[in-house]
């Protein structure tokens, strides 16, 4: 399985999401990440990604960018074994729950293969449901773990804005659980490192907050709010605008493959204390501070995810691990002769998970051994012929909607393009009161703009109908096409068109 996933994240095409994610990272330094970069999320992706720029040369971008990406897979499938474990499950419990989550269908398409803000707060979340555990445990409870618990929550928060619904359950779990500490020892043993940790994590976001407020929110909050409305109100791409329409997503996402078997999982073993004892006594036993607070989490994570319109799957996936979690809490809340009785269960779990994988992560195996085939190596080598060929200059400035690609050649990039399509798209919905608040250009202002900064090279490919507008500039200003299918026009084909000499 972990073969397979390796595989499968480094052989995963680049998507346009990555644009934003890996050249913010590899750009920072040169400016602001929200006025000069055009950043529209929290920030701990990009300072994660280019603090491992930094250790490792800062080359290779989108490779290291793909690396980390398993490495949170590595700490979420940890997580879920640690958390199996301190809830009093055996190897069987543990390597479920990792299946489930390996399992998991929208996991292992774009949003857990990509370098994106996706998996990394579903990891962080299950690390701080892991040591709120530990920090409330009734026979040894921790300020240590508690404050760890508060530190991922909020690092959790700084990948993605909407984890935000985290907060006010951990917080009433410390203050309230377990009942049979004082509420005295509760507040100073449990709330208060929480809190503690939560300050702590959120530094990071706290920084852009407080010194320019403006800038961070113009660029976050009322990106998202405004400016993405605008654009998707007036495209006409498809999309999921209407309530039924998102509903009956969520459903498709929530009620199938790896989550409907956790769901499945965890009521099958809350019904097994029903069926071995009185009514009244097994409900007590389910009666537990852990499930509620799963309950609440997965409640939660299911409003957040209709925040943000219009719809997109990856948007759904707040909720998912704690479907995972919820079955392991189940199984905590049973007897030692229940939980033989469910090992069976347990076992079917797994091997359905597997086996519902089996199709994605099978294919990419063989590409482990072939590393040219590693879209990390891929794009590099590419862009690397494409540039020798166009006579180009390392360090020489080129227009695009294609950061990553200008980055993987050694080229340099406009600020105003270095997230990629997301702040060129939005640019002409921007408000005058927050303009001075970007780095913008809109496809209307773009040849003037290349004709005052004349860039040595334009590359399209990636930026769909928005690369149309660049493509035209360079044709009609003799720029040379290099690259397979430009001169047809091949959909996708990355295209470096040269400045004439």
């Amino acid at each position: 399985v972990l073969a397979g996933l390796l595989a499968r994240i480094l052989a995963y095409p680049l998507n346009h999401d990555e644009q934003m994610f890996v050249s913010a990272a590899a750009n920072l330094g040169s400016g602001d990440l929200y006025r000069d970069l055009g950043y529209n999320h929290v920030p701990n992706l990009p300072w994660l990604l280019h603090a491992l720029l930094w250790l490792t040369g800062g080359s290779h971008a989108l490779l290291m960018g793909r690396l980390l990406a398993f490495g949170f897979w590595l700490g979420g499938l940890g997580a879920l074994w640690l958390i199996a474990r301190q809830l009093g499950g055996g190897r069987l419990l543990a390597a479920t729950g990792a299946l489930l989550l390996a399992g998991n269908v929208l996991l292992l398409g774009q949003p857990g293969m990509l370098a994106t803000n996706n998996l990394p707060p579903i990891v962080c979340a299950l690390w701080a449901f892991l040591f709120l555990l530990r920090g409330l445990d009734e026979a040894a409870p921790s300020r240590v773990n508690a404050f760890l618990a508060g530190l991922f929550v909020s690092f959790a928060i700084g990948f993605k804005a909407n984890y935000i619904f985290l907060a006010p359950p951990f917080a009433l779990a410390a203050l309230l659980a377990p009942a049979v500490r004082p509420l005295g020892q509760r507040i100073t043993g449990a709330f208060l490192p929480l809190a503690l940790g939560g300050v702590l994590g959120a530094l990071p976001t706290l920084a852009y907050v407080l010194t320019d407020p403006q800038g961070f929110f113009a660029h976050t909050l009322r990106y998202f709010t405004e400016l993405q409305t605008a654009y998707w109100g007036a495209s006409t791409e498809p999309k999921l605008m209407s309530i039924p329409e998102r509903v009956v997503l969520a459903e498709q996402i929530w009620f199938s493959n790896a989550n409907l078997l956790a769901l499945a999982g965890a009521l099958a073993l809350a019904a097994v204390p029903l069926l071995s004892a009185a009514p009244r006594q097994a409900l007590r036993r389910l009666n537990h501070w852990q499930v509620w607070l799963v309950l609440v989490l997965i409640g939660l994570g299911m409003i957040v995810s209709f925040a943000p319109r219009p719809s997109f799957a990856q948007y759904f996936a707040p909720p998912i691990p704690f479907f995972i979690v919820l079955l392991l809490v189940m199984h905590g809340r049973l007897g030692e002769e229940e939980r033989t009785r469910a090992a069976p269960l347990l076992l079917a779990l797994g091997v359905l998970a597997l086996l519902g994988s089996v199709s994605r992560l099978v294919p990419d195996l063989p590409r482990l051994a072939q590393p040219g085939k590693w879209t990390g190596v891929k794009i590099p080598r590419q862009m690397e012929r494409l540039v020798r060929e166009a006579g180009l200059k390392p360090g020489d400035r080129v227009a695009t909607l294609s950061p990553v690609h200008a980055h993987e050649g050694g080229l340099s990039i406009y600020p105003e393009f270095a997230v990629g399509p997301f702040v060129y798209r939005v640019a002409q919905y921007i408000p005058a009161a927050d303009r001075p608040l970007y780095r913008a250009v809109s496809e209307a202002e773009l040849p003037a703009f290349l004709a005052a900064n004349r860039p040595a090279a334009i590359i399209t490919g990636t930026g769909g109908p928005l690369d149309r507008a660049f493509s035209t500039y360079a044709v009609s200003n003799g720029y040379r096409p290099f690259g397979d299918g430009c001169a047809e026009g091949k959909d996708g084909a990355i295209c470096l068109y040269s400045a004439p000499r």
